[in-house]
């Protein structure tokens, strides 16, 4: 599926991304520091599809439902390292319809890299100290399929 298609899709509906079930739950989008545009879409599970339209990147996460520490910019999880790789922070300018972020909140978000590409996001909303952890990878826009 095309970017430009996938920022378009309605509410609640039904993908297949890298053959993982995905529901649309809903999306924020998230203007960074040096003004460019990232799309976070949330699914009903708490996994997360992150879009960046300038780069025609898309990342699929699940969310890691427990606390992750960086150390020395390393992370350890399950066995496995992942190296530190990119950083950034931004605004959340809307949301449409659930997502964890919440709008006009600042984030700031690190990413960790393994040697096969599986990368860790950790997300911080700067205004609460919240913070969630997802692990994920890749995708290409032939590995997101609507279902019919």
């Amino acid at each position: 599926m095309k970017l430009d298609q996938l920022l378009l899709l309605p509410l609640h509906a039904e993908l297949m991304i890298d053959n993982e079930p995905f529901t649309y739950a809903g999306k924020a989008t998230v203007e960074l520091e040096g003004g460019d545009i990232r799309h976070w879409m949330f699914n009903s599970a708490g996994g997360m599809l992150a879009v960046s339209p300038d780069d025609e990147d898309l990342t699929s996460y699940r969310l890691i439902d427990e606390e992750i520490e960086p150390e020395n910019e390393t992370v350890g999880y399950h066995g496995k390292d992942y190296e530190f790789s990119y950083e950034d922070s931004g605004t959340v300018n809307a949301v449409d319809g659930e997502a964890q972020v919440e709008p006009d909140e600042h984030y700031s978000f690190t990413d960790y890299e393994a040697d096969d590409g599986e990368t860790i996001r950790l997300i911080k909303n700067d205004t609460t100290g919240d913070s969630m952890a997802f692990i994920g990878s890749l995708v290409g826009e032939d590995d997101v399929v609507a279902v019919e």
